[in-house]
């Protein structure tokens, strides 16, 4: 007879597997309350940094495909992952995202001097350094214990400053504008209209360049909109069910322009 931990193994590995690719700051941390919504329909697993490590964290659970979900820089990485290896993507999330090069839309300058300025500040000054411009004022005001939650969860695992400066050279050198109709996963894209640091017009591009992509703007949301909307990864999970219904290999090269919801 097999034990109740093989039983709960056997009913992990049954569900869908889903990647979540974050960033290496507070993001992260916001991309782990994303991660509790989903494991209780998807089996989840998690990466950082590069396509490699993504496809190792792929190959390590067994898992041949995955639907792929990527929140601010680690939007990036999946964009790269659908592009380079589409048999191993199922169906794709890009969150609070950019395609770069001609179709990325910059932040306002005293933004992006802050985020060039973030590696010189203890790992942990600059996760609180960092509130402001993530979140929408109201989060702050009157959810601040999200906010706490989100920090906590980022500081279960290590800090390292200078992880912030390569992270940082990878997303200022991200271009896949002229790549995205390599993109032939179902594809969700999901953009907080009030974002800070990749304004909600980023989104819009990033979907318009990739036939068939849903574009769902969050409103009262900013980088953080998971953290912001909590109803917003409602839709995420929507979609990820409704894609893991289809057959695999089922999906085919679809046409058409974005849809904006």
């Amino acid at each position: 007879m097999r034990s109740g931990v093989s039983d709960a193994g056997a009913r992990s590995h049954a569900r869908p597997p889903v990647l979540v690719l974050s960033g290496i700051g507070l993001t992260a941390g916001v991309a782990l309350r994303m991660s509790a919504v989903l494991e209780s329909s998807f089996r989840v697993l998690a990466a950082l940094a590069t396509v490699d490590d993504a496809l190792a964290v792929l190959d390590g659970a067994g898992a041949e495909r995955a639907h792929v979900v990527g929140l601010s820089f680690g939007g990036a990485i999946a964009q790269e992952i659908a592009i380079g290896h589409p048999e191993r993507v199922r169906s794709l999330v890009l969150a609070s995202s950019t395609a770069g090069g001609e179709r990325y839309v910059p932040a306002e300058r005293p933004i992006r001097d802050f985020l060039g300025r973030l590696a010189e500040l203890p790992a942990e000054e600059g996760l609180w350094a960092s509130v402001p411009y993530l979140y929408v004022a109201a989060t702050c005001r009157r959810h601040a214990p999200l906010i706490g939650e989100d920090i906590a969860r980022r500081l279960t695992r290590p800090l390292d400053p200078r992880s912030y400066d390569r992270q940082h050279a990878v997303a200022r050198a991200h271009d896949a504008a002229s790549r995205l109709a390599g993109i032939a996963a179902p594809t969700l894209v999901l953009h907080g209209e009030e974002d800070r640091i990749l304004p909600v017009d980023n989104g819009r591009r990033l979907a318009d360049g990739i036939a068939g992509a849903q574009f769902v703007p969050v409103p009262g949301g900013a980088h953080a909109f998971p953290t912001d909307v909590p109803g917003a990864t409602r839709e995420l999970v929507s979609f990820l069910l409704a894609h893991s219904r289809r057959r695999a290999g089922s999906a085919a090269r679809r046409t058409g322009r974005a849809t904006r919801a």
